[in-house]
């Protein structure tokens, strides 16, 4: 290739970057490979044909191989060379428990490169034609429907942030040729041999075969692929409408009595869109189909569907629930004042102003009752027992050890109940005084 046609395809890839969104951040995921090594150079071209924009090189430490220290030397001397600023964060990776290390590895990873974006940046990743090729043989393997086999796009923008894929249009041996032709090199990761990955597995063994007996099996896989695309976004805008209905952004559930659960397509792709709140990669099949039996049984709190990176999907009453476990191991009483912050934990506790609280900026968190105590709501004309008004204010069965009295220090009045509600007792206090509630968050 020659050099001119190299610095063309760069410019080319880095106006459409610059047409796709406005002066932003790049962050680049920089593996030091050849793919991630071209998104580098259209990341600093981005630069140069519009200041506005920044580039940033993220590299990530996954501790699991030895050649770690080979990687973090070449993408150090690559971004010194290029002139873009790079971070290296370490990874946690702890495998087990159904989840393998490289399921581990792309969850902490993502995690990593997404903790570098705010909402004027983008992330820009090194996925390429083969890449697309590949997925779709192993979506097909896995069963997937029209959205594990529509690939990947251009551009996404959800609650991630926008990722951009620029090399999507392009192959490997492409990609190579490029960075070679511009004198820049790439580190060869000897774990893309490994057979035990499924992935390598298919571009090692499935695919030669396939291109030698079907020649044109690129194309038709990336045609079929864009067609599924084009399926699969239809179906979303109808299944959108039904999905805003139900979905409770505040609290992160689904209303199942505004679904009609006998409609099982439409269910799965509102599944579907709920487990995207949270999840980054695609979600399996079966866990899907599992929701979709959990909305259609009765209420059961202790069924638990586990998903990938720590969550989990439950059920309360007629709500289906994204949580990630937690912790609060509370036990007798903790004083708090207005302006402190308390932690308990995974939780943590503030009081915070409010028209409609209590009048006390110290209050005495106690953790020591039972189901059977009354509380007088404010809003109701009576006492009622703790256990139904947790009923009442559909507090989950898992989210209860986490609720507290809320009382006056140095009273036994008890002036609000954890931040569900203020008791009668406080609202009766001093209205001049400067108001409070308990404000409760994860930590």
């Amino acid at each position: 290739m020659l050099k001119e046609k190299a610095e063309q395809v760069v410019t080319e890839l880095a106006q459409k970057i610059i047409s796709s969104i406005g002066p932003s951040k790049l962050v680049v995921g920089l593996s030091g490979g050849a793919d991630s090594t071209l998104v580098l150079l259209i990341a600093k071209k981005v630069t140069e044909l519009d200041p506005r924009y920044s580039a940033l090189a993220v590299h990530c430490i996954h501790g699991l191989d030895a050649d770690d220290p080979v990687w973090f030397k070449h993408c150090h001397k690559l971004c010194e060379s290029v002139g873009v600023e790079i971070r290296t964060p370490k990874l946690n990776i702890v495998y087990g428990n159904g989840r393998s290390p490289e399921e581990v590895s792309r969850a902490e990873r993502y995690r990593a490169l997404l903790d570098n974006l705010d909402e004027h940046s983008a992330l820009l990743l090194g996925h390429q034609a083969d890449d697309q090729i590949e997925s779709f043989l192993l979506a097909l393997k896995r069963g997937s429907g029209p959205y594990g086999l529509s690939g990947m796009r251009f551009m996404v923008h959800d609650d991630r942030g926008t990722l951009i894929r620029p090399l999507l249009e392009l192959h490997k041996s492409e990609i190579i040729d490029i960075i070679e032709t511009l004198g820049f090199s790439h580190v060869f990761d000897i774990s893309n041999t490994y057979m035990k990955f499924e992935r390598n597995f298919i571009r090692l063994k499935v695919l030669p075969l396939l291109r030698e007996r079907f020649p044109g099996i690129d194309k038709s896989i990336i045609r079929s692929s864009k067609l599924c695309a084009h399926e699969h976004d239809l179906a979303m805008r109808y299944a959108r409408e039904a999905y805003e209905r139900a979905f409770d952004r505040q609290r992160l559930r689904l209303d199942i009595t505004k679904l009609d659960v006998s409609d099982e397509p439409l269910m799965l792709s509102v599944l579907r869109l709920f487990l995207y709140e949270k999840l980054i990669m695609t979600p399996e099949y079966n866990a899907v189909m599992d929701a979709l039996n959990l909305c259609r049984i009765s209420p059961d709190q202790s069924t638990v569907i586990p998903l990938e990176e720590g969550y989990e999907v439950r059920r309360f009453r007629n709500f289906l629930y994204i949580v990630r476990p937690s912790v609060c191991n509370a036990h007798g009483q903790y004083e708090l004042n207005a302006g402190k912050t308390l932690r308990i934990d995974d939780y943590l506790y503030s009081l915070e102003s409010c028209e409609d609280g209590f009048a006390c900026d110290r209050v005495v968190l106690d953790f020591e009752f039972t189901g059977s105590m009354k509380l007088h709501p404010k809003k109701r004309g009576h006492s009622r027992e703790i256990k139904k008004l947790f009923t009442e204010y559909s507090v989950p069965a898992w989210e209860r050890n986490s609720i507290c009295l809320v009382r006056a220090k140095g009273t036994d009045n008890v002036v609000g109940f954890g931040d569900l509600f203020i008791t009668r007792e406080g609202a009766l206090e001093n209205s001049s005084s400067q108001r409070f509630c308990l404000k409760i968050e994860r930590a």
